[in-house]
């Protein structure tokens, strides 16, 4: 054993002690075509020009992130702009890491215009801004566990545009919203490869919105409104490593809206589709309903093929990397990413209680008869159309070009009947 009583002293010169300062990086500056959904993906009902779910169309993203050297700090900000060229989004997120109780600062706009149609033979157009700030605090229970909150102030805003001397006079519509949404989420999931993972994620959440206004002129603050929206979702996930390389993903999703104000849900379809399709001769059910988004994936089917203010929802998929099996080493990104999908979706959106209730608004189409200003003839039809539906078929995942593009082809089962297949083509990855 050393004799350490030997062992020379160094003393510190404090006047040479440099102290940690807030340094910070550009970690990552990208552009890039991308046509997800940003911030939840709600959209305002009432600013949307066509009946159904129109995702939004693929646009020029350009966004970097900047990091504090011991990444205590990082901003992201960015802008995206519709091949349209119809309008612009932009957005900026400040998270805050220094301590266990993370904080997030988000803010995001979206001004969009469209053309409606024409009153005689004047054009018209529609202005829509959607304005938002959130707040977000995130505790970790442990290194797979985490509890979160996100406050939420929103205002969408309606403009119709002067085209002429009727447009003048048409008042812009606004709404303004307060939410609070509370989370739930375990994620022990490793990254094995692109687009595969080992373990299980989870998401339990629950939110409540409520509109407010601001007061007249001469008068301060503002007041709520009558009325509000509740929001219940699950999101769970599990992956199943199978024959060394591949894996079989699983995922239950299910969401349901309620109060005086509803999210209308539109199911079918896949995230990220790149030529969208809509079903038009499902009408949607009749109640308030202040916003609509997407449910997916069901392949087999455009979007709308079910709808409702509640839906549930479960996929399956078998990944298989083919050409990893071949060779242990594989120097293209092509090769090594490429991957055989095999999936099966089943699923049902609904309004009301439950989806096989009598008056189901899926299975009641209500025709009338009459002229305007004398009595109507109503006449109800109901019908037999299964709420479950499914999909199955095969798929292509592969890298190019820097984008992970997925091919998916599909047949729909609907009320027992096998419906002609369909071809989807998508960016961005799996569930």
């Amino acid at each position: 054993m050393a004799d350490e009583s030997n062992t020379p002293l160094h003393r510190i010169n404090t006047a040479r002690i440099t102290p940690y300062r807030l340094q910070f990086r550009t970690d990552e500056v990208t552009t890039q075509m991308d046509n997800t959904l940003l911030f939840e993906g709600l959209d305002n009902l009432a600013g949307n020009p066509e009946p159904g779910f129109s995702p939004p169309p693929a646009g020029i993203l350009m966004k970097a992130t900047v990091k504090d050297l011991l990444e205590d700090y990082q901003m992201e900000g960015g802008m995206r702009f519709p091949t349209s060229f119809n309008g612009a989004e932009y957005f900026f997120v400040f998270d805050n890491r220094k301590k266990r109780l993370d904080q997030r600062f988000a803010f995001y706009t979206k001004n969009l215009r469209y053309n409606d149609p024409p009153v005689f033979n004047v054009p018209r157009r529609r202005e829509t801004n959607i304005l938002l700030g959130q707040y977000g605090l995130r505790y970790p229970l442990d290194v797979f566990q985490s509890l979160r909150a996100t406050a939420t102030v929103r205002r969408d805003r309606v403009l119709q545009m002067a085209t002429d001397q009727t447009t003048l006079n048409i008042p812009a519509v606004s709404q303004q919203r307060i939410g609070l949404r509370l989370e739930y989420v375990f994620d022990n999931t490793v990254e094995t490869a692109l687009n595969m993972r080992n373990g299980a994620r989870m998401r339990v959440m629950g939110e409540m919105m409520k509109k407010f206004s601001f007061k007249e002129e001469g008068q301060k603050g503002f007041s709520f409104q009558d009325g509000y929206m509740g929001i219940l979702g699950l999101d769970a996930r599990y992956y199943q490593p199978v024959l060394k390389h591949s894996i079989l993903a699983a995922r239950l999703a299910g969401m349901t809206s309620f109060g005086t104000e509803k999210i209308l849900y539109y199911l079918g379809g896949v995230d990220n589709w790149l030529f969208p399709e809509n079903n038009e001769t499902i009408d949607a059910p009749q109640g308030n309903f202040a916003f609509q988004t997407l449910a997916a994936n069901l392949r087999g089917f455009p979007i709308n093929v079910r709808n409702g203010n509640s839906y549930l929802l479960l996929n399956a998929e078998m990944r298989v990397p083919i050409f990893r099996y071949l060779s242990k080493r594989l120097n293209s990104g092509f090769l090594r990413n490429f991957q055989v999908i095999g999936f099966f979706d089943v699923g049902t959106a609904w309004a009301g209680s439950d989806p096989f209730r009598e008056d189901n608004p899926l299975n009641t189409t209500v025709f009338k008869e009459g002229e305007e200003g004398k009595e109507f003839i109503f006449i109800t039809l109901n019908y037999f159309r299964d709420p479950i539906v499914a999909g199955y078929g095969l798929g292509a995942r592969a890298l190019l070009f820097g984008y992970f593009v997925r091919v998916d082809y599909a047949w729909g089962l609907e009320t027992r009947q096998i419906q002609d297949p369909k071809l989807y083509i998508s960016l961005g990855f799996d569930f």
